[in-house]
């Protein structure tokens, strides 16, 4: 019996290689060993083959929107027993990766290879000018930011910084966690994953101080948690990444550590220049506040349609890095408010670390994305970058809206906010400030 079995397992194990025979892959070999090509244009993959018999050559695109091929099959005559080649042309439809299935069949062996194709698109002439744009614009917002902000209130939110360690915590420890499980659920490629864990690693961005001011939250303790956030990113990114980016299969991170000291630059600098003209020129701050929510606006309006017009190759994204690049912010606005709650802060306060929660800083992602890696891969995850900062923006001047609304739909709650203010300003050098005193309770026997 046990002869017998013995019989039958070598007879199982030499049947299948009797009737399938694969020829060794490295009889074929490809140049360039990865195709890079521009979209819209054709390339030639060279296939080298080292073979004596005639071989069948069918080749198929995973994605024919980024590679196609005018012809499928070819014939490898063997001219020789060695270095024998083939090239098969290659059309680049629009920005993308994707694989070409090579299949070689000699009638005895079969051989199936797969061969990378990474199509990149050419630079817009608007691209760099963006940046120049958009740097100015947030300089001279952190400045106007400041002209609305007494130096004491910004004290007193140091002094009792409850609001910045729980923005701290939700935007540091949630986020990324938040950008990570998402990534997992939604099953995205590591071009895309990458793109929305280095959003939820960000600090918050100059945009959150002005959504603070449209919404009449309290921008001392924005502004605060903006400079605290940004400082402790010089830390906790690279920790973010360390932590999360090793599910992904990626060679390295650059993490543009001048980038986040240049950006801290930009916004507290700007800012306490702010503080100090409204300390020592009140009038004149006054004067810069009546225009800072027009031009604002303005200025965000022609961002958004600069920023598409460079960015056009984002309709190729795929539907689920589009959905995860919504649901991360829509979702740190809910963290954020309802974390403050569960600590005791009050609306106003809880409103304002939302915000920061929920706008990310995209300036410094994108960075982070430009210095770690080549085209096309910079571009795609930059993608999941550019579409969560317009819904960020989408959202943010949705809430403007349903909060101007109900301002005018509501003139009480409105003279209320305004009596609030002013009497809670009325102790700061002697004049009415346009921003409501932060981290000081109801109740305060000071007040």
């Amino acid at each position: 019996m046990a002869a017998f079995a013995c019989t039958v397992l070598v007879f199982l194990c030499v049947l299948p290689g009797t009737f399938l025979q694969h020829t060794d892959p490295a009889d074929f070999w490809f140049e360039p060993a990865v195709l890079s090509i521009l979209e819209r244009t054709e390339d030639n993959v060279t296939v080298l083959y080292n073979a004596t018999d005639s071989t069948l050559l069918k080749v198929s695109s995973a994605r024919s929107a980024v590679a196609m091929l005018d012809q499928d099959t070819f014939n490898l005559t063997a001219v020789s027993n060695i270095n024998n080649s083939l090239s098969v042309p290659v059309q680049a439809g629009h920005i993308g990766i994707t694989t070409l299935n090579f299949e070689m069949d000699s009638g005895s062996s079969a051989t199936v290879l797969d061969y990378t194709v990474k199509v990149y698109r050419a630079r817009p002439p608007g691209d760099a000018a963006l940046n120049f744009i958009l740097i100015p614009f947030l300089v001279v917002n952190a400045f106007a930011m400041g002209t609305a902000v007494e130096w004491p209130l910004v004290v007193k939110v140091l002094k009792r910084p409850y609001g910045v360690a729980i923005g701290a915590l939700s935007q540091f420890a949630f986020m990324p966690l938040l950008a990570f499980c998402y990534s997992m659920a939604f099953s995205l490629s590591d071009v895309y994953a990458i793109g929305i864990l280095m959003i939820g690693s960000s600090p918050g961005g100059g945009l959150s101080n002005i959504l603070t001011f449209f919404l009449d939250a309290d921008l001392p303790l924005s502004m605060t948690m903006t400079f605290v956030s940004t400082c402790l990113a010089l830390g906790m990114m690279p920790l973010s990444l360390f932590i999360y980016g090793r599910a992904f299969q990626l060679n390295s991170i650059n993490v543009p550590f001048s980038n986040i000291i240049i950006s801290l630059i930009s916004i507290t600098v700007p800012e306490l220049l702010g503080i100090l003209l409204r300390h020592k020129k009140p009038h004149i701050a006054e004067k810069v506040m009546k225009v800072i929510r027009p031009v604002s606006g303005l200025f965000i309006l022609a961002l958004i349609v600069m920023g598409v017009m460079v960015n056009l190759h984002v309709i190729y994204t795929p539907w689920q890095p589009i959905l995860v690049a919504f649901l991360l912010p829509f979702t740190g606005f809910i963290i954020g408010f309802v974390l403050a709650k569960i600590f005791c802060l009050d609306n106003n306060r809880a409103r304002t670390v939302s915000i920061e929660t929920g706008v990310q800083n995209g300036t410094l992602a994108s960075a982070m994305i430009r210095l770690s890696f080549p085209q096309p891969e910079a571009d795609l995850s930059f993608s999941v970058n550019f579409v969560s900062n317009m819904f960020q923006v989408g959202l943010s001047l949705l809430a403007v809206a349903v909060y101007n609304i109900y301002r005018c739909r509501n003139p009480v709650a409105k003279e209320e906010q305004m009596t609030n203010l002013e009497d809670q300003s009325s102790t700061v050098n002697g004049q009415v400030n346009p921003v409501a005193i932060s981290d000081i309770k109801e109740g305060d026997p000071k007040l």
